[in-house]
């Protein structure tokens, strides 16, 4: 079995996970998905955008 390994950037993937951040927080304001909805996504990105957040502070 062979493993293909992306590396990916953390910068891009950061900028990535905050703009996907923005477009969830629109979406609630606008009222297109439930407070439920929004909490659970958002509980998932911010995992996500501190997990990166620390990689791109270890490198700078």
């Amino acid at each position: 079995m062979i493993f293909n390994f992306i590396k990916k950037n953390p910068e891009k993937e950061l900028e990535y996970l905050k703009k996907a951040f923005e477009i969830l927080n629109e979406r609630y304001q606008k009222k297109t998905i439930s407070l439920e909805e929004f909490t659970k996504e958002c509980n998932k990105l911010t995992k996500k955008i501190n997990k990166y957040q620390k990689i791109v502070d270890k490198h700078n």
